[in-house]
Parts: structure tokens; sequence; C-alpha cells
């Protein structure tokens, strides 16, 4: 709804979900969950800390990094963090 009022104003929102529920297996259903949020992560924070084109150790920091990060967009209580460590994962 938000998308269609926004078209109908003049603006250009990104989908943020592509059907989810509808996925044949886990690793779909997570590309097609919060795809602005994953996609805001990866080229805003994952990809300037270096993303994958470093060594194993800072991969690593480069994760939990993201997913610290995405847990606290989530919410500032621990089981968030824990959230946010399976939502960023791309």
């Amino acid at each position: 709804m938000a998308i269609g009022l926004g078209r109908l104003m003049g603006f250009q929102f990104p989908e943020n979900f592509n059907n989810p529920y509808i996925s044949r297996s886990i690793t779909e259903f997570w590309q097609r969950w919060h795809i602005t949020l994953g996609r805001w992560m990866r080229d805003y924070l994952y990809i300037p800390l270096g993303g994958n084109r470093v060594k194993p150790a800072r991969l690593y920091v480069n994760l939990w990094t993201v997913f610290i990060l995405s847990g606290f967009w989530h919410g500032a209580a621990w089981n968030f963090i824990a959230w946010g460590r399976t939502t960023a994962c791309f």
C-alpha cells in the first residue's frame, strides 16, 4: 500500500519483500526477505569494510559487524542481536 501511495505522489520506493512465504528453500526465503535492509547493509557497510576480499580473520570481523548492527536495527536487546545475526546473512 505504501509503495502504491508513494507512486501516486511521484515517489519511487524499492520493494522490500518479494513474497518470501512462497519460497522453495531457506536460502530463497532469506533472499526474498528484507531486500532493502540486506542491500543497504551490503552496499554501505559490508563492502566498504572490505567484504570478503580480505584475510579470513578480517572477514569474520566484517560479518560480525554487520550481524551486530543489523541486530541493533531490529531492537536494542540481546535477543535482537541474535536475530540480526540470522537476518544479515547474504
